[in-house]
């Protein structure tokens, strides 16, 4: 395993597409929260441009940069090129331009259904910011995707589902059809907090 690797705790899961996950520091994940919640009100909404059936979905591309957790990130999608370059999946390396981003804080009942990012052009990323506890009822069969993430496999006849945990980032195709389930929470108003993003090589 590569440093980087080590440093970031990369795991690769391949199901037709490549998807890794990152954990990253919660000191970091902290300073993005404090900085998101300082500028929260004065945020344009980026809903419009979304798939997601929420109230709350902000544009936070211009303050990425001054967060103390953006070269932790930018780490995180060098490694992911270099492993699609290792299996011969990026022709040629350039350097990475992040186009767009946003954080969403998900309320009880809200969600994302599937869909794609960016043209399908270019990857994405989700990285979780705040998760809260949810409401598990064993003897519904539904309730264990309550929250998660899910990734399409590629001709969309299953999906993968992933457990949202503070700090976990992940990094995935554009293409790559996706989508978050609604879910209710042990303490009322809790929200699940995300944050995306979209890049491309720069030409």
């Amino acid at each position: 395993m590569k440093e980087t690797e080590k440093r970031m705790k990369a795991q690769t899961t391949a199901f037709g597409r490549i998807v890794k996950r990152y954990d990253l520091s919660l000191e970091d994940i902290n300073d993005l929260n404090t900085r998101y919640e300082a500028h929260k009100k004065k945020l344009n909404s980026f809903g419009p441009r979304l798939a997601g059936r929420l109230d709350s979905e902000l544009e936070f591309t211009h303050l990425l940069g001054e967060t103390n957790i953006s070269k932790s990130i930018v780490d995180c999608m060098n490694d992911y090129m270099e492993t699609l370059s290792q299996i011969n999946l990026l022709p040629e390396k350039k350097p990475l331009k992040i186009l767009s981003c946003w954080i969403n804080d998900m309320k009880e009942g809200e969600y994302n259904p599937p869909h794609t990012h960016h043209d399908n052009s270019g990857w994405s990323t989700v990285l979780f910011l705040k998760v809260p506890e949810f409401i598990n009822d064993a003897r519904d069969p539904h309730k264990f995707k309550d929250g998660k993430l899910g990734f399409m496999g590629v001709w969309g006849s299953s999906c993968t589902w992933m457990e949202p945990k503070t700090g976990h980032f992940y990094i995935f195709e554009a293409a790559h059809q996706h989508c978050v389930m609604p879910f209710k929470t042990k303490t009322k108003g809790e929200i699940r907090r995300s944050m995306s993003f979209n890049f491309i090589m720069d030409e």
